[in-house]
């Protein structure tokens, strides 16, 4: 150890380390390694972000006259937040014009931009945002704190028409910083967030003093691998970390050290290890599994929720736990060419056809095999029919968990796309592993997602809705703009979940009635007991979500954790202070704990802003509606989250003030004119429901504002069946210049999260993506000349059939 002692060593592996391990794997086989895992109890460190006015006194005359070039420069309308770790700002907001938009003050041309460029600019691009976010950063360095020497590529995403998401990553000399990166977002033309995470100027020298392979030896040593292992998934490879340095004091508190990191699996395990050396003395820092786990007309049935067995009727707002008969495959191979479209038509002439579920989006693969799955003399394929777990009998079917997972896989990829039509993952293909030999969990290992068969004490994994979104989740915060995983991406993982999983339209804050969707994995715990009773339906055990401290039970969950407080005993909104510092073990996630538990104020916070706060007043919304902005927030505003919120469980401290923590990023997806200091649409909800949990920010005073002149009225939509295709119609509406059609399909279709299947200026809309006998449901939105300000959905009822329709 170079900069600091090492007994005072504190490492901070974050979202990206851990055993993202489901605390039931204690329950299932583990691998030669899983008891020599470990990492150094120091390596989290506490986080926290004080507004500029209280760091001032702590700062140097010097640092102090930086604040007011600052303010000469740019003016006085931003709220300030510097990260009391590292010095730096982690949080300049405040609305600045940087490319031609319509947000407040700005009033920039292409040709003005060019000239601050010094050259011709065409059109915003990429290119272009970076330069200009790399010329503000290089103008205010000094507040910001950075050294311009270490800053490496901006990744840039264009997020929808208005906003833009920039994260660049800190490098010494070609090597990455971990975890160290400079954020903003830009909304309506304006930088409207920038800031640092984990960001201290990194000191220390980049060369080894320890090479690769000696590293990887004594790693080996360390560990008892007397051979070299089967597999190596990341080739040695030079990081610098940062570690933390107690009673350093103000700003002062993050060190870095100069590490080797490397990945290897074992023939014939599941766990991806990621081990961590010093590279100057050789000392073996961590051992931890990478996997992300689950804290745990082509057709075919399939679960479309859970795997119970019961009830059978699946009716609106229950715990639909039977198979459905004849689902289609979405975009489906065919070997006649090509694939199938989103409910599994294809073109048949002649000849028998046959499909392997390796298809545009989503591939299957399938331990019990993965056989071809012929036509009929129709040109129709069953790819199976009724339950059959793990394995069907010999022939073309797929199991109940292959077609399962196919389907449910590429309706969440759907509804995604739907919202990030430019993201390059969602335009690829992902490969689904289903029925693994192993019991009690799931998890995304970096570029699959994989789902284990029934058995100790455990449903199959495969036959559960919740699970393929939550794993798939893992893979959409991996791959949005940031490239990084959030800390804790349970929590990501889990709002993906709920929020394409049924809502429960009856259910409205105090009246006591359940959302299935916010129970995530219902049915999972079969015969496992968590001293926490059966569900009502008799059909598993709650789920005890405390680790420590004595137990916080699920009243009806079977799943592995629920979102809804008060669906708890104790009732009770989950923080930091009173939940996760007292009630979570120790691990790399929020606080300084296990990633799964230290979730829960987040996850809490995402369920409540569209179950509790936006359907309260003064908005009073319906669910379907507050489904839709629920929706439209997440994925349009989580992508350069860092940590979802700061905290410190000896301080007894958090908060979500930086511009990487999840309450700013989601106004910024919410904001309409760039400038959040002045409100968004929905800035009272958001903040209610992070601030219920401890995670939001005091300043600015939430305000909902904005949207002057924007629909607020519903449209009436008849939806008419015909053969092939429906058709859509509805009234104009006051304030509305288009409209987006929501769609979603099945069982309890009205509830589920909607994809965005088309923009439209029109009153009609005629949807040829369906199939005979299948029910499909729609909600039409009307937006105004702004995407940020829409008026409320149309209704959606599946117990009346509104907005629902059979094709014929």
């Amino acid at each position: 150890m170079r900069s600091v002692v090492k007994s005072a060593v504190c490492m901070a592996v974050m979202a990206t380390s851990s055993a993202w391990a489901f605390d039931p794997t204690d329950h299932s086989p583990k691998g030669v390694l899983a008891d020599q895992a470990f990492f150094k109890p120091e390596l989290s460190y506490a986080s926290g972000h004080t507004p500029l006015s209280q760091a001032l006194p702590q700062l140097s005359p010097q640092q102090a006259k930086v604040w007011e070039d600052f303010f000469a420069r740019n003016g006085k309308n931003f709220e300030i937040y510097i990260d009391v770790v590292t010095g730096t700002a982690s949080n300049i907001q405040g609305p600045v014009p940087l490319i031609p938009g319509d947000g407040v003050g700005n009033k920039l041309t292409l040709g003005s931009v060019g000239k601050h460029l010094g050259r011709s600019v065409e059109k915003v691009d990429g290119a272009v945002v970076a330069d200009l976010v790399y010329r503000f950063i290089e103008t205010n360095r000094d507040a910001l704190g950075v050294d311009m020497r270490q800053l490496g590529h901006a990744r840039v995403d264009q997020i929808s028409q208005d906003l833009w998401q920039i994260s660049i990553a800190q490098e010494l000399q070609g090597i990455p910083v971990r975890h160290g990166r400079i954020a903003a977002t830009i909304s309506h033309g304006n930088l409207i967030l920038i800031g640092t995470e984990s960001w201290s100027n990194v000191g220390v020298s980049p060369m080894p003093l320890v090479d690769a392979e000696r590293a990887t030896m004594l790693a080996h040593e360390r560990f008892g691998l007397m051979e070299s292992p089967a597999e190596i998934w990341q080739e040695p490879t030079l990081e610098v970390a940062p570690v933390s340095i107690p009673g350093a004091g103000f700003g002062k508190g993050l060190g870095h050290e100069l590490v080797w990191t490397y990945g290897f699996m074992l023939q014939g395990e599941d766990e991806r290890w990621k081990v961590t050396v010093d590279a100057d003395s050789g000392e073996v820092l961590a051992l931890e599994d990478d996997n992300h786990y689950l804290d745990r007309r082509v057709r075919g049935d399939v679960y479309v929720f859970t795997n119970t067995g019961v009830p059978a009727s699946c009716a609106p707002g229950s715990y639909c736990g039977s198979s459905q008969a004849a689902y289609p495959m979405p975009w489906a191979n065919v070997s006649s060419g090509g694939f199938t479209d989103g409910y599994g038509v294809y073109n048949w002439t002649s000849g028998t056809v046959t499909t392997t579920l390796q298809g545009q989006y989503i591939r299957i693969n399938d331990t019990c095999g993965n056989p071809a799955t012929s036509s009929d003399s129709n040109g129709n394929i069953n790819t199976g029919s009724g339950v059959n777990s793990p394995c069907p009998p010999a022939g073309g079917t797929r199991s109940s968990a292959a077609r399962s997972a196919f389907y449910e896989l590429n309706r969440i990829h759907e509804l995604a796309r739907s919202w990030l039509p430019n993201n390059a993952w969602l335009r690829g293909a992902m490969t689904a592993n289903v029925n693994i030999n192993n019991t009690c969990n799931a998890f995304w290992n970096g570029s699959t997602v994989n789902f284990y068969r029934a058995g100790g004490g455990c449903r199959n994994t495969g036959e559960i809705a919740a699970v393929f979104d939550h794993e798939w989740g893992h893979g959409m915060d991996d791959n949005d703009t940031a490239g990084t995983l959030s800390n804790s991406s349970e929590a990501y993982a889990d709002i993906a979940s709920m929020y394409r999983l049924p809502f429960n339209p009856a259910a409205t804050p105090g009246n006591g009635l359940r959302s299935p969707a916010s129970c995530i994995g219902y049915g999972f715990f079969q015969t496992i007991n968590n001293n926490c009773g059966m569900t009502a339906d008799g059909t598993g055990y709650n789920v005890n979500e405390a680790q420590t401290g004595g137990a916080w039970c699920a009243t009806n969950c079977s799943g592995v954790r629920d979102a809804d407080y008060a669906a708890h005993n104790p009732a009770t909104p989950a923080t930091p202070q009173n939940f996760v510092c007292t009630r979570c073990s120790s691990g790399t996630g929020p606080c300084g704990r296990q990633v799964h538990c230290a979730a829960s104020p987040v996850r809490q916070a995402a369920w409540d802003f569209i179950a509790r706060d936006l359907q309260s007043a003064p908005f009073n919304l319906d669910w379907n509606t507050a489904q839709n902005i629920g929706n439209r927030v997440f994925y349009l505003g989580s992508g350069n989250i860092g940590s979802w919120h700061a905290c410190n469980c000896t301080a007894g401290t958090s908060d979500g003030c930086a511009a990487t923590n999840g309450y700013k990023q989601w106004l910024a997806a919410d904001d309409d004119n760039g400038n959040i200091n002045d409100g968004t649409p929905h800035m009272t909800a958001i903040y209610n429901a992070f601030n219920r949990h401890g995670i939001a920010c005091a300043t600015p005073a939430p305000v909902n504002s904005g949207c002057s002149g924007a629909p607020t009225t519903r449209p009436t939509v008849t939806v008419t069946p015909a053969t092939g295709q429906v058709s859509l119609s509805w009234g104009a509406v006051a304030g509305a210049t288009q409209y987006w059609v929501m769609r979603s399909d099945g069982v309890n279709a009205c509830t589920y999260g909607k994809a965005r299947i088309a923009t439209v200026t029109t009153t009609s809309f005629v949807d040829a993506d369906v199939v005979a006998g299948h029910r499909v449901c729609y909600s039409v939105v009307p937006v105004g000349s702004n995407a940020a300000c829409f008026g409320p959905s149309s209704t959606c009822n599946d117990a009346t059939n509104v907005g629902c329709t059979v094709p014929l």
